[in-house]
């Protein structure tokens, strides 16, 4: 299998191992997304109920030092809310979404770069193909249709590179979506958490 991998990447020409770069940066983010990409990671319930103990006890430092500890996204936020009580209700709730946005953020890292590599590996096999036919019509010209083994090269090396781009495209496109689906799905849980603090918060007000 290595060795018929590698007489691929011979014959599909230099256009192969920006491909192949592109198919291992592209596996890579995929994991270290569904590895990341967790409720318990953004949004630790038992972190939820533990302060939430300590607001209705309205005992505010002990609220701040739990969040410290932590350190999840929710926790971030939840400290950004409990640090600022003194401000007006508006201006509150206006940090809230502001600290929630930024703690959003990461959760969308790296699908603008799997986007990207969607779009780049089908281009690459593309130039890959015209590449293979110029070599093909430069042999035509220089040789005739006569030598089949000298056409077979320029042929070969603009459909293996076609199908190299659009076998790293797909599965790409394929992990952004479900990338995409379990951010949007933590995201609506820390959404949810945030706002049950909060109201706890108001009601202990």
């Amino acid at each position: 299998m290595l060795e018929l991998n590698m007489e691929l990447m011979q014959k599909g020409g230099v256009l192969m191992y920006p491909i192949f770069i592109l198919s291992v940066i592209s596996l890579a983010i995929f994991l270290e997304r569904l590895a990341t990409l967790r409720t318990a990671r953004y949004a630790p319930k038992d972190f939820a109920e533990k302060l939430k103990q300590a607001l209705a006890a309205n005992e505010t430092d002990v609220a701040i030092d739990i969040c410290e500890r932590n350190g999840s996204a929710l926790a971030n936020v939840c400290k950004d809310i409990i640090t600022n009580l003194d401000i007006p209700l508006q201006r509150l709730m206006e940090t809230a979404e502001e600290s929630g946005r930024y703690q959003a953020a990461s959760l969308t890292r790296f699908l603008s770069s799997l986007q990207a590599i969607a779009s780049i590996a089908p281009l690459l096999g593309l130039l890959g193909t015209v590449l293979g036919m110029i070599k093909t019509f430069i042999v035509i010209g220089q040789q005739g249709v006569g030598n089949a083994q000298a056409l077979a090269g320029g042929i070969s090396e603009a459909l293996i590179t076609t199908a190299a781009g659009l076998s790293v495209a797909i599965p790409t496109v394929v992990f952004y979506y479900i990338i995409r689906f379990r951010s949007r799905r933590v995201t609506a849980e820390l959404e949810r958490s945030v706002s049950e603090i909060i109201n706890q918060i108001l009601k202990e007000a």
